[in-house]
């Protein structure tokens, strides 16, 4: 029993630290937050959060239809992170195909200008790099509301803190 002991040990600790690697890739850690030397809305803006709202209309548990006539469900997720890393994720689920959703994942940057509460995100996909401002309205730690400013459109949106 001892000699099964040395290789027991040895796979339980491996196990340990791949179980704890894995978790929800949507969500960023809330223990990450309030990032350091971070205050005020800065602080609360860390995380992810998941489009609720576009100019008033509810995105949330909505079906839309495609040019095609597919039925699908659409979620947008931004996560603001430590360090200024920002992420968006799109999901798509077709009510036709709802265990293989199709999603879209992009890395960009973010930064936060206190004076007027805009927040800057910059982001690549694979054919075009967007600059973006989104000016704050309001933010808890629940809600974020505001307007974004994109090259070719002016939309409000609100999101909620997953």
């Amino acid at each position: 029993m001892k000699n099964n002991l040395k290789y027991l040990v040895p796979a339980a600790a491996v196990t340990t630290l791949f179980l704890v690697g894995c978790g929800d890739d949507d969500v960023v850690e809330a223990a990450d937050y309030p990032c350091e030397g971070t205050t005020g809305n800065e602080a609360l803006l860390g995380g992810s959060w998941k489009l609720t709202k576009e100019d008033g209309g509810t995105i949330s548990d909505s079906l839309f239809t495609n040019e095609d006539g597919d039925q699908y469900a659409y979620s947008l997720i931004y996560a603001f992170e430590c360090g200024g890393d920002f992420d968006i994720k799109e999901i798509y689920t077709y009510t036709d195909d709802e265990q293989n959703p199709i999603i879209y994942e992009y890395e960009g940057s973010w930064d936060f200008t206190a004076a007027d509460g805009t927040i800057g995100i910059s982001w690549e996909s694979d054919d075009f790099a967007y600059e973006w401002d989104f000016d704050i309205e309001s933010v808890s730690e629940t809600i974020l509301k505001g307007t974004l400013y994109t090259e070719a459109d002016t939309t409000a949106l609100e999101f909620e803190k997953i």
